[in-house]
């Protein structure tokens, strides 16, 4: 497994090595076996479930016939890529108590990068593990960031003899960088900090000092952001590591000395740095004057644009605009919005910059929902096309008159493939689905485009056209990302399933599930012409809601406990006003990693409240103790006894409230004295 294989990756290259493929990541394969005419011949292969009570989000690598995958907990698999069967497990033992930031990072996982005979994996602890390919036997460990500030849910990316990784937690004001180890040894090479740190430690590289010019307000430095926790691609032709990170997050955190907004970089931008060096060589910035966004997968291709063949880098970040640039200077070449969006209408092509829209009296910034998330884009060279998964919104009067103080979950979303024309700026094509978070797309030299979608159908369309040609029901919400690959002559689809992502711990279950798909198994599921295996069938049971104990509690104390609910983090993982995960799960039920659903509380743990939420009985498990000390990231006060009895009545009400769903008479205990 060297560069060399990498880029010698012609039609004939049976192999998924890295993310993506190759190093421009355009998630594309030449293989063509399986094909716009014979794919209503697929059938399963092999099928293999996978422990992860919390799914999985994966973008599996195969190499030389082995399959590595992730899953929940930083888990490790090794799978033979033609039969299924698993040839190893390797468990880094992420700790799950450090803080809240690392509590959930831990939860999720998307990927693997493989070099030279090691696998290496990011954990929630925020460390990067080396393991020996062929054996699952642990080689060596290096300490990413400290897990008190967050963890790493990415994959790793190879390249140069290096292995690169970054880390999440803008939102908790964690101050970003991407950092490179050796490959051989694990030791660090260099870091790139991404936001400048405090100047009272010293001046910093010349492209730290010149960001520090574009910053703000009192102990900027202390507001963070800038984390680089997916977009990692190398470009072989430059030699550039080209990323993107999350925004600074202006006026949104906890604390009192947050920054007016502004341009704060390199937060809220692509950056690309020599990568030998670590040297800064260029940037450009997605986000506008009064809208901080987050960037995500990274794409880089030729294309002839106006005559003239161009070196490109493409990207679709949050705020909902596609962009071109130059991949050799970071310039814009072409871009513009795939949907009606609200917080800018264009892109000025001679400044590089967004046309914005001043954002209402009152507020620093604007709103925008999330368009497109960390979910990777794939580009068929053959088609011209880039396949965007996006959120939609079916409101339209949403980019015209926005309603700022709405949360955007509270509104009708939908999902969208779109077939993107970077040269032209504009759509090919679409198809419309009914959840709104679904999973990415992969592209072949066939003719398709495979996708998995919340619903749990697994579909392959026509790239040129977006005619639907296939789809089979797997039964679990796929967040995952699919690859294709040849083995023993034969051509094989897979796709890792199971309700996943960070969006699972603090969004709405409505958004990316069924109600079926939201209680289905996680697995691997091989595909291939003529397959005849069986699909898993599993009976799925919707949860009792546990009666609740008697509210005591007025309303006052309830709408308390939801505001303490949220400065507390409790909504941040457990959600519980939305509608959640539908299930009470945890290490003694078996599901070790999940994430209990609040509203589904047992009599048991509401007599354990003070030791769960004050003491942190269960800190092992990822709980912590709030009531034993403040929290640092993000700062968070220590409850008092009567705020956690605040939050436990807020909890209660809102159990009522799911059994009460559940069962046709409303209890007259549930309402508030």
């Amino acid at each position: 497994m060297t560069a060399e294989r990498v880029l010698d990756q012609t039609a004939a290259s049976p192999d998924w090595m890295v993310a993506g493929r190759g190093f421009g990541e355009q998630h594309f394969s030449p293989l063509k076996q399986i094909n716009d005419q014979n794919v209503n011949s697929l059938g399963v292969a092999w099928y293999l479930p996978i422990d992860s009570a919390m799914g999985m989000s994966s973008e599996p690598i195969e190499v030389d016939g082995t399959l590595y995958v992730t899953a929940a907990l930083d888990i490790v698999y090794a799978v033979n890529a033609s039969t299924g069967k698993q040839i190893w497990r390797f468990d880094p033992k992420a700790e799950r108590g450090v803080s809240t930031q690392n509590s959930y990072a831990v939860r999720v996982n998307r990927g693997v990068a493989v070099w030279e005979g090691k696998v290496y994996v990011a954990t929630g602890d925020c460390r990067l593990f080396a393991v020996d390919a062929a054996s699952g036997r642990q080689l060596w460990a290096s300490q990413v960031c400290d897990p008190k500030w967050t963890g790493s849910t990415g994959a790793p990316h190879v390249a140069r003899g290096k292995v690169f990784i970054g880390y999440n937690g803008s939102d908790d004001e964690s101050r970003g960088s991407i950092v490179a180890f050796d490959a051989q040894t694990g030791k660090e090479a260099y870091r790139f900090w991404t936001v400048p740190g405090d100047p009272a430690l010293g001046p910093e590289p010349a492209a730290l000092e010149m960001a520090r010019k574009t910053w703000q307000g009192p102990e900027y430095w202390k507001v963070g952001g800038g984390d680089v926790w997916d977009a990692i691609t190398y470009d072989p032709q430059t030699n550039l590591i080209v990323f993107g990170n999350a925004g600074a997050h202006a006026g949104e955190g906890t604390r009192q000395h947050q920054t007016p907004a502004g341009d704060k970089l390199y937060a809220g931008s692509i950056v690309a740095i020599n990568a030998d060096t670590g040297q800064y060589v260029w940037h450009y910035q997605t986000s506008g004057k009064y809208h901080q966004t987050e960037n995500f997968h990274i794409i880089i291709a030729d294309l002839v644009i106006n005559g003239q063949k161009r070196h490109v880098a493409m990207t679709a970040p949050k705020n909902g605009f596609f962009y071109v640039l130059d991949a050799t200077n970071g310039k814009l070449i072409n871009g513009g919005p795939m949907v009606n969006t609200t917080w800018a209408h264009s892109l000025d092509l001679t400044t590089g910059r967004p046309v914005e829209v001043t954002p209402p009296a009152g507020r620093k910034e604007n709103f925008q929902w999330t368009v497109h998330n960390w979910w990777p884009m794939s580009y068929s060279p053959d088609a011209g096309l880039v396949y965007v998964p996006i959120t939609d919104s079916q409101d339209p009067h949403h980019a015209s008159t926005p309603d700022f103080n709405t949360h955007p979950s509270g509104r009708s979303f939908f999902g969208r493939l779109i077939a993107w024309d970077p040269v032209k700026n504009e759509a090919r094509w679409s198809v419309q689905e009914p959840i709104a978070v679904n999973g990415s797309p992969v592209s072949t030299a066939g003719n398709l485009v495979f996708q998995g979608e919340g619903t749990g159908e697994f579909s392959a369309y026509t790239a040129d056209s977006g005619k639907k040609l296939w789809s089979v029901k797997t039964g679990s919400a796929i967040d995952s990302v699919p690859i294709t690959y040849s083995a023993g002559g034969e051509q094989y689809v897979v796709v890792p399933i199971g309700w996943g992502s960070a969006s699972r711990i603090f969004g709405p279950a409505s958004m990316m599930v069924t109600m079926e798909t939201k209680y289905g198994p996680s697995g691997l599921i091989a595909f291939k012409l003529g397959g005849t295996a069986a699909l898993p069938n599993p009976h799925i049971v919707v949860p009792e809601v546990p009666k609740p104990p008697v509210q005591t509690f007025s309303k006052e104390d309830i709408a308390q406990g939801r505001i303490l609910a949220e400065s507390h983090l409790c909504e941040g993982c457990h959600s519980p006003h939305l509608d959640g995960s539908g299930a009470w799960t945890d290490q003694a039920s078996g599901a070790d990693g999940d994430i209990p659903d609040l509203r589904y509380m047992p009599e048991s743990v509401h007599q354990q409240w003070y030791a769960i939420v004050m003491a942190g009985s269960h800190e092992k498990q990822g709980m912590l103790g709030f009531g034993v000390k403040d929290l640092e990231y993000p700062p968070v006060t220590k409850l008092t006894t009567k705020e956690a009895d605040q939050i436990h009545a807020y909890i209660i009400d809102e159990e009522w409230k799911a059994y009460n769903a559940q069962h046709s008479t409303a209890k007259p205990e549930a309402s508030a004295k």
